[in-house]
């Protein structure tokens, strides 16, 4: 990410908001974010290479927020001091590197916090507190649907989450009365010329 060996996880953080377009955030938003990014930016994240990177990530937080780069609240965004250092962040970045921090910003930014952590929870393997992970597992089917019917994930990956089959997914979205599938104009244009 940053032209070094590994990412120093303050600037990583701030590069995550800047690549948010600053929307606002919750911590959990960021922690999550940081660590799928985690997984796709070749450059280990440093001290983020442990179990503790939640810890850790807080911790980044706790600093922006004592450094005025951060709002405080349960909403958090770079105040004017942090994005001008979340811009410096990000002029030291490739091309590729804000593809996928832009693109996992836009993603999770549209996931309530039980959709994200049923997300990272099944697609890898994020730990979380087991009184956290039988709440999310007790309505994941519900979580899942909802993930789906905001078109971030598709119907495969939505029973995946969902821990069933595809057509157990497509029979639960049925009970509770919706289509799972959603025709396109194209799709019906093509199905009137047949």
């Amino acid at each position: 990410m940053i032209k070094s060996e590994t990412l120093d996880p303050y600037e990583t953080v701030l590069a995550f908001l800047y690549a948010g377009r600053n929307v606002g955030l919750n911590k959990i938003h960021i922690q999550k974010g940081v660590f799928i990014a985690s997984k796709y930016i070749e450059k280990p994240i440093k001290y983020l290479e442990t179990n503790l990177w939640e810890d850790a990530i807080d911790k980044v937080v706790r600093q922006l927020i004592s450094n005025k780069d951060l709002s405080g609240g349960r909403v958090l965004r770079l105040t004017e001091k942090g994005l001008t250092r979340a811009i410096s962040v990000w002029d030291k970045l490739d091309d590729n590197e804000k593809i996928i921090l832009t693109k996992i910003a836009d993603f999770i930014s549209k996931m309530s916090v039980d959709e994200l952590l049923l997300y990272t929870y099944i697609m890898y393997g994020d730990h979380m507190k087991p009184v956290v992970l039988k709440r999310i597992l007790r309505k994941r089917r519900s979580i899942a649907m909802s993930i789906y019917l905001k078109g971030l994930i598709s119907l495969g990956l939505a029973a995946e989450l969902a821990g069933i089959s595809l057509l157990e997914f497509i029979n639960y979205m049925k009970k509770k009365h919706v289509k799972p599938y959603i025709a396109e104009e194209k799709d019906l244009k093509e199905i009137e010329r047949l």
